[in-house]
């Protein structure tokens, strides 16, 4: 894997189908839907952040920098 690529987890929907909230933050498997998504992809990029609509401290676990989804949509 080359670490010079980086990486971006886009974390912006509504959740329409879901009937609002964050999928990224439900429960799996011991920890959060994205702390596994994270766990799969960092090994695989170099720098690694997270796009997200809303208020960026609810992923302040997460431990990745936030950047915000501006689209709305």
């Amino acid at each position: 894997m080359t670490k010079d690529i980086a990486g971006v987890i886009l974390a912006g929907g509504q959740s329409r189908r879901m009937g609002g909230g964050d999928k990224g933050l439900l429960a799996l498997g011991g920890g959060s839907l994205l702390d596994h998504v994270v766990a799969r992809f960092a090994p695989q990029v170099g720098p690694l952040v997270l796009s997200a609509n809303g208020d960026p401290a609810r992923f302040a676990g997460v431990g990745l920098p936030v950047f915000a989804d501006t689209v709305k949509g």
